[in-house]
């Protein structure tokens, strides 16, 4: 599943000051027209269930890295070995986390209570863009209202009347309210009925080819099932043979037997 977000419209620009030959925030789209670099940031709230008649009443969320193997005779003699470390989160402040390319660091999202039929436990995995956080310093104003920019992920346990991760009045807030106020109670989160807040956003480096109606860039966030299923659900051919059906190797048929009598 991918929730994709399309960005187009009008660039942001103000005039050059008296002065001034090359804008350092922003660049040159026409004469004396400065089009300014910004961020856009999202958050998605996801109330999961996974494989959980109840909405998910009983889930964990569990943090995967790839690490290298050091060198060693017997685990890893030739150096090319490397393993999924994996750490399950306990506590909203635990559950703050920040992306790394460096280790492929992602999220899952289990119920511990329901397995397939290899034993492992369901899931899904939630995918977040490799993106910078906000850029604006962390004691400004709009740090302060969209805190919650500052990580990639967050988790709380379910409660109704936690909807907005920037608080229910962020234009009217003076900073801190959402998610940063909620995580404060340092609530358990596993084995919770579980809200997760993936938060990603897109760096508008501006280009001539933006002005004046930009074309579109895209940005996404995907779930992909982890082990939800028994098997690749796209390799759906039917288990039993139907009359168009003929062994390789068979006796009489098609291709192992007669050509002169090919099947209907």
């Amino acid at each position: 599943m991918e929730f994709e977000i399309k960005l187009t419209g009008q660039l942001s620009t103000n005039a050059l000051s008296p002065g001034e030959e090359t804008p350092e925030h922003g660049i040159l789209v026409d004469p004396f027209v400065n089009a300014q670099h910004h961020q856009h940031m999202f958050c998605a709230r996801l109330d999961m269930a996974v494989d959980d008649p109840e909405g998910g009443q009983g889930l964990e969320v569990v943090e995967q890295e790839v690490e290298a193997m050091p060198r060693g005779e017997i685990d890893n003699p030739f150096g090319n070995g490397f393993r999924v470390k994996e750490t399950v989160l306990e506590d909203e402040i635990q559950a703050q986390r920040v992306g790394n390319a460096a280790t492929a660091r992602s999220w899952v999202v289990r119920n511990p209570k329901v397995k397939n039929r290899l034993g492992h436990k369901v899931g899904y995995k939630i995918v977040v863009p490799e993106n910078p956080l906000i850029l604006a310093s962390a004691d400004s104003l709009i740090a302060r209202k969209g805190a919650f920019a500052t990580k990639n992920l967050w988790v709380t346990p379910y409660k109704a009347s936690e909807m907005w991760p920037a608080g229910d009045y962020p234009t009217q807030s003076a900073g801190g309210e959402g998610l940063p106020m909620w995580t404060q109670q340092k609530r358990s989160v596993r084995g919770a009925d579980l809200v997760v807040w993936p938060c990603y956003g897109l760096t508008h480096v501006v280009r001539v080819e933006d002005f004046g109606t930009m074309p579109v860039e895209m940005i996404s966030i995907k779930i992909k099932p982890v082990s939800f299923f028994d098997r690749n659900p796209a390799q759906n051919l039917p288990v039993k043979k139907n009359k168009a059906s003929v062994d390789a190797g068979g006796k009489g048929g098609y291709c192992g037997g007669n050509p002169a009598s090919p099947p209907n």
